[in-house]
């Protein structure tokens, strides 16, 4: 029901992806082949395209549906890991029902994509036949490329923790299973992977002349090297390349420079410095799971309890969690990270542990009768607490978003509409901190976007928009330069319209009164 109203909430991002879910729908998969862009989304975008249906819309619906198939995947995996019952997996179905609307109808990120493949994956990276049914690692093998189309984090975290799976699996049955069984399932899982994303991969390593499965780590290793990043790199003045609206389309040809940690000690103590702030950050993430941090307890918690007093499938099973919350998360701690990342992957697992343990110490025999009243009720309110904690924060988001004007991106795009009949031509620049804004209202009238001016002083602004032949500006009124080109007659105010506590609005170049 909220979808149609979030239906352009589509942010910088989402321009990238739709731009590129178009290129796929042409057929021109030269331009379509992105090192910083994943191509699933995309490219289960480009059929609804071909049929007419517009680039937005089409690129919203095949969120939509990967959304669906991530609470089913949900529900399915951590049943098939902890063994749940069916109210665990109601309270699990309910959470990502509401944590997959806001991801997908909120943000058009492809987290929900990886974490829809992943928890496909999880279930045969956890099980007792990993090494003694090929198929098993084949399976795993395949999801984790699929995986790996949906978001390219996923390549060097399926190598990782399928490796230590195995690793953990061998150990677990070392006096059934033979270390060189162990090797040929990790072969086997590790040669299917390499199968299906082998594809796209040789197309971005053709592609930018080199090996490569992403480009997207050097700009965000990038960005945790500058103090106070402003993302000035990104959105001031410069050219678009050839076929595209704006840079950020390509991050890839931006002029920046990576840094190394081991070229100076300094380097080197501002990454550690870095790693132990994302660290921070993601142990936040884990508490702010739930409204008073649960799940990061609990993991220690179940996983101790379970390995002193659990059977054989469940010690392997806390360990598996540890290893799988561990190696995801923490391989974002050498970059830029947010607490989105990981939340779509994690907090299902998170969630399905729990419950699981819960049902395991009910099943626990208990002498005293006066606990029968505790054993019915205590779950039934942390069932409640569940649902209603995890669901409050992303739910409040999603409906704030929906009614607000802003966030949804709905005033945008009816601006942008207003503004096809006024002759609105490109390039464009914009005055004002929301770039975003110029940069949505270029995207929809399909103008080239230049970018913001950082000059304070009106001659220093007109340099910038001479050089770059820039004929058309979008102003945010709280800008001090919105006084100074309402007093000019060489632009023209063809339309304006209120954003929250702010107005947009657009210019247009013309001759000066008295010019000849």
């Amino acid at each position: 029901m909220i979808a149609p109203w979030v239906m352009y909430a589509i942010g910088p991002d989402g321009t990238a992806y739709v731009q590129q879910a178009e290129f796929f729908a042409r057929g021109d998969f030269w331009e379509a082949a992105s090192g910083y862009w994943s191509p699933l989304l995309p490219a289960l975008s480009s059929p609804m395209i071909l049929l007419g249906l517009d680039s937005v819309v089409a690129f919203r619906i095949a969120q939509g549906i990967v959304g669906v198939g991530y609470v089913a995947a949900a529900v399915w995996a951590t049943t098939k890991i902890f063994d749940i019952e069916a109210r665990g997996q109601w309270i699990v179905g309910l959470i990502t029902s509401i944590t997959a609307a806001t991801w997908s109808g909120a943000l058009t990120t492809p987290d929900v994509a990886l974490a829809f493949f992943l928890l496909l994956y999880f279930p045969f990276s956890a099980s007792d036949e990993l090494l003694t049914d090929w198929r098993h690692a084949a399976i795993a093998g395949v999801l984790g490329a699929i995986a790996f189309l949906a978001k390219s984090y996923a390549f060097p975290f399926f190598l990782a923790h399928f490796t230590f799976c195995v690793g953990v699996r061998w150990i677990a049955d070392r006096q059934d299973v033979s270390f060189w069984r162990a090797c040929a399932s990790w072969g086997i899982g590790i040669a299917l992977f390499a199968i299906v994303c082998g594809p796209w991969v040789g197309a971005l390593s053709t592609k930018y002349a080199r090996f490569t499965f992403s480009n997207s780590g050097a700009f965000n290793h990038y960005q945790v090297g500058i103090e106070d990043f402003d993302w000035k790199v990104v959105w001031q003045m410069q050219e678009a390349p050839e076929g595209r609206y704006n840079v950020w389309e390509t991050p890839e040809k931006l002029d920046f420079v990576d840094w190394s940690p081991i070229e100076s000690k300094e380097n080197f103590m501002r990454q550690a410095q870095h790693i132990r702030e994302n660290g921070k950050k993601i142990l936040g993430g884990f508490w702010k799971l739930d409204p008073i941090g649960l799940f990061p307890a609990m993991i220690v918690i179940a996983a101790f309890t379970v390995a002193v007093f659990g059977d054989h499938r469940g010690k392997f099973v806390a360990v598996w969690m540890i290893l799988t919350c561990g190696i995801y998360a923490g391989g974002f701690l050498p970059v830029a990270f947010e607490p989105r990342y990981m939340a779509p992957v994690l907090l299902p697992l998170c969630v399905g542990q729990l419950w699981a343990f819960i049902e395991w110490l009910l099943r626990v025999e208990v002498e005293r009768p006066s606990f029968s009243w505790t054993r019915y009720w205590a779950p039934m309110a942390l069932a409640v607490y569940l649902v209603v904690g995890c669901c409050a924060r992303p739910g409040f988001f999603l409906l704030r978003d929906a009614v607000s004007e802003r966030a949804s991106g709905r005033v945008i795009r009816n601006y942008s509409d207003m503004l096809a009949d006024k002759e609105f031509s490109g390039p464009v620049a914009m005055i004002g901190d929301r770039w975003q804004d110029g940069l949505l209202i270029s995207f929809y009238s399909q103008r080239p976007f230049l970018g913001k001016t950082y000059a304070t002083e009106w001659n220093d602004a007109k340099q910038e928009f001479d050089a770059f032949g820039v004929q058309m500006l979008i102003v945010d009124s709280r800008d001090p330069l919105a006084e100074e080109i309402a007093s000019r007659d060489d632009w023209q105010l063809i339309a304006k319209s209120p954003v929250l506590d702010y107005e947009l609005r657009t210019y247009r170049q013309v001759q000066p009164k008295g010019a000849e």
